[in-house]
C-alpha cells in the first residue's frame, strides 16, 4: 500500500468535499480537530459493540479507525510529510524501545517490510 499516494488522494477528496460545502476547510488545525472527533467516534463504536464477533460491530470500529488514518494522511499531505518513511521510522523507534526492556534470553523482534 502506498501511503503517500493515498494521502494525496485523500487531500484531493477533502478539498472537493469542502467545495461542495460538506466539510469545513481542510487547514491542518481543522483536520486535527476533525481527527479528534473521529477518535471519539471510534471509542463510541468500541463501547457500543462489546462483541466484535458481530460483523456490524467490527465494521463500525474498522470504519472509524480508517477515518482516523485518513485524517492523519490528509494532514501529512498538507504538510508535505513523507508518511511512509515516518511510519517506518516510528516502528523502528518503538522496536528499539521494546528491546531495552526485554528479559535476558528473549529473542529481539525484527521488522522487515
Amino acid at each position: 500500500m502506498k501511503l503517500n499516494k493515498i494521502a494525496r488522494k485523500s487531500l484531493e477528496i477533502a478539498h472537493k468535499r469542502h467545495k461542495n460545502g460538506e466539510v469545513n476547510d481542510v487547514t491542518t488545525i481543522n483536520m486535527f480537530k476533525h481527527c479528534a472527533g473521529e477518535v471519539i467516534e471510534a471509542t463510541e463504536a468500541y463501547i457500543t459493540y462489546d462483541n466484535f464477533e458481530e460483523p456490524a460491530g467490527k465494521k463500525a470500529l474498522a470504519l472509524e479507525l480508517a477515518d482516523i488514518i485518513i485524517c492523519t494522511l490528509i494532514i501529512a499531505a498538507k504538510e508535505d510529510i513523507d508518511i511512509e518513511k515516518s511510519v517506518l521510522d516510528a516502528v523502528e523507534k518503538n522496536r528499539k524501545r521494546a528491546e531495552k526492556f526485554l528479559p535476558k534470553g528473549i529473542a529481539k523482534p525484527s521488522f522487515k517490510e
